[in-house]
């Protein structure tokens, strides 16, 4: 009984200082957590375990949807989409990072492939070259069409019209480096 009491008194001494103490924190942070699991995911497709890339990739999505940084989850997602062999879903993603961050030259000619693969070029192209009146950028995807077809000269006169018109884009620079790239393998 003595016990009891003894203990009894020093819990209730005890509440008043457990009270003043300071309480943890966690704070978890999104955008820190959707890189890691970006990373993991393309540790995952570069070991060909493309079901784990994806989750991972989807969870990083999931963590930061409408951030810039997105764009680059989403483009990763549609490359393992692509491995495994679903262009649909390549397709909704790519136009994802896109919408995200329109100026990543690379998810225009990544798109282009997956309209390729999804047997889709002419339909696609009829779209963007209606669409180019109105956004710039559908010049681009119209140039990379024309490459995916085969129409190297179209492809860049339209990309060549696309720089013109356009020099002080971010994306112009790597339209350009390209045009280069692709006149010096032809001449």
């Amino acid at each position: 009984m003595y016990c009891k009491k003894i203990v009894l008194l020093l819990i209730f001494l005890a509440l008043p200082l457990a009270a003043q103490a300071k309480m943890e924190v966690y704070n978890i942070d999104a955008q820190k957590n959707a890189v890691d699991h970006n990373n993991r995911g393309v540790i995952y497709m570069q070991d060909r375990y493309y079901a784990a890339a994806i989750k991972e990739f989807q969870m990083a999505v999931l963590l930061d949807p409408t951030t810039q940084a997105s764009a680059i989850y989403y483009s990763n997602l549609a490359n393992c989409y692509m491995k495994i062999g679903y262009p649909a879903l390549a397709q909704d993603t790519l136009q994802r990072a896109l919408k995200l961050f329109p100026m990543n030259f690379t998810y225009y000619q990544d798109l282009a492939v997956v309209y390729k693969r999804m047997k889709i070029l002419p339909q696609k192209l009829r779209y963007y070259e209606k669409d180019s009146a109105k956004n710039p950028l559908s010049q681009v995807m119209v140039g990379m069409i024309l490459m995916e077809q085969g129409k190297t000269d179209a492809a860049l006169a339209k990309l060549q019209e696309f720089v013109y018109t356009e020099p002080d884009l971010i994306i112009t620079n790597g339209v350009k480096k390209y045009i280069e790239q692709h006149s010096a393998v032809r001449f």
